[in-house]
């Protein structure tokens, strides 16, 4: 079973990367693997409620799925975070929030590392 970091870093609705990293992560998890993942950047954007409708379908409810796909942890970035002005009772899932060596700690224990 291979250990994957997915490191999300763009907002959810820029192109359709934030999609497309999301529906990866579901499906690694889908095939046994360990995966984390690690919101840094705009990407902690992607983990809020959305407050109106919008023109596209929201694909970010498939978070609640996590759970559901033993995603190993969902980790944001604390810096982020504080850059966004947002704190993790704000966040649609929980989190586990890290500072910068517990994201390098992630980093040295991945046997691969995807960043979108």
């Amino acid at each position: 079973m291979a250990k994957i970091l997915l490191v999300h870093q763009t907002s959810a609705f820029e192109a359709a990367t934030a999609r497309e990293a999301q529906d990866l992560s579901l499906a690694l998890a889908a095939t046994e693997h360990e995966v984390t993942l690690l919101y840094r950047g705009p990407a902690v954007l992607q983990l809020l409620p959305l407050q109106t409708t919008v023109a596209i379908k929201d694909f970010t409810v498939s978070q609640k799925l996590f759970d559901l796909y033993d995603i190993a942890a969902v980790c944001v970035c604390q810096h982020s975070l504080e850059q966004y002005q947002l704190t993790s009772a704000q966040l649609r899932i929980p989190v586990h929030v890290v500072d910068h060596s517990a994201q390098q700690q992630l980093l040295d224990a991945a046997s691969h590392i995807l960043v979108h």
